[in-house]
């Protein structure tokens, strides 16, 4: 038996809203053509509360498919205990197979497929949930069995109390695939996937990779990923050593024009790195951006950095924020300046704007 295997299409997504319909209804048509099941791993929305436009749009669509469904909820569609998400809207309106805590077996010309799935649960609760649905659902001997999450593991995000790939390979599933991770992944020689969105959403150096679904024999036990037709995604990194502002702009303004002239309707990002020269702030620096130029401006990190470890050094001290204003004070002029004593110049500022001019001519004048 063919699965397809799709996951985080975020249809809606307000920053690149055709891109997710054309490139989300792209992977559902392309796996209608070869799958006998579509497994979906959630996300399908971008909003727990999707537009009548947007669920007409999707209705419509999924209507228009002939190979089952069966799908979860992701984090985006999340709601309180009681009331309907959007997956489970799909589901009454007779387009899809919705799995919460939850099972269904699968047949198609004798081959039988057992699918457990449980829908986003906050990250901490995770290990609980799995709990849960081991307690509700028992794998069936002999049977190809698949497990669908929604979830962060501790692999591949940063974070506490996550699930990790010893608690998912303990549960015994000939398959386990996950969403909510936008960049595609494979571990457990294959038994574990993570198909990756089908649309930007984080504009990471990862998502310049393509996107697609997964297409898994279950006879043969093997998967290949299917890449789909989508807006180029490129990423490029500029390096400055004590630049100045005019520099920025026009070597950022040369690459932005030669990459545009190339790739006419690709999103493109644009990473800003090192020094600039001396006397000049990171916020100096203003580009214009629109909805393809996206500019990530670390220029002087090492100096916003060294700030912000001064200042959590201060409060561990359990400073004030006028000690901790001084301070700072203090440690800019250190050496530079002689003719004011910091905390006397705050105390006057603090006063207002004509008490701190009056204490500055009165040292002038003392000098």
């Amino acid at each position: 038996m063919k699965i397809a295997i799709i996951a985080d299409t975020h249809v809606g997504y307000p920053r690149f809203y055709e891109d997710s319909f054309t490139q989300a209804e792209a992977a559902f048509r392309d796996a209608d053509s070869k799958a006998d099941l579509i497994l979906f791993l959630g996300d399908l929305y971008d909003t727990r509360v999707p537009s009548l436009q947007i669920l007409g749009r999707t209705i419509s669509f999924f209507r228009s498919l002939k190979t089952p469904i069966y799908a979860i909820h992701g984090n985006h569609e999340r709601r309180s205990k009681g009331t309907l998400n959007p997956v489970g809207l799909l589901e009454k309106a007779g387009a899809i197979h919705h799995l919460n805590f939850s099972s269904a077996v699968f047949e198609k010309d004798g081959e039988k497929i057992f699918i457990a799935g449980m829908g986003n649960v906050p990250d901490d609760l995770a290990k609980a949930g799995l709990r849960r649905l081991s307690e509700t659902v028992q794998i069936p001997g002999g049977t190809f069995s698949i497990l669908m999450l929604h979830q962060s593991v501790k692999e591949f995000v940063f974070g506490e109390e996550l699930l990790e790939l010893d608690d998912l390979e303990k549960l015994g599933y000939s398959l386990i695939l996950n969403g909510h991770i936008h960049v595609r992944k494979e571990a457990l020689d294959g038994r574990f996937l993570i198909p990756g969105s089908t649309v930007i959403t984080q504009l990471t150096k990862e998502e310049t990779n393509p996107r697609g679904y997964y297409l898994y024999d279950t006879k043969e036990k093997k998967h290949q990923f299917i890449q789909i037709p989508c807006r180029k995604f490129l990423f490029e990194e500029l390096e400055f050593r004590d630049a100045k502002l005019g520099g920025v702009q026009e070597k950022v303004g040369g690459i932005f024009a030669d990459l545009r002239k190339e790739n006419p309707d690709a999103i493109i990002k644009i990473r800003l790195k090192g020094t600039l020269e001396k006397g000049l702030r990171t916020s100096d620096v203003i580009l214009a951006e629109d909805g393809s130029l996206f500019i990530d401006n670390k220029l002087n990190e090492h100096i916003i950095r060294s700030d912000l470890k001064a200042i959590r050094d201060m409060r561990e001290k359990k400073l004030s924020v006028r000690e901790m204003s001084e301070a700072r004070i203090r440690d800019k002029l250190k050496g530079k300046i002689t003719l004011f004593e910091p905390s006397e110049l705050f105390e006057a500022l603090s006063t207002g704007p004509e008490e701190a001019l009056k204490y500055l001519q009165e040292k002038m004048k003392a000098s």
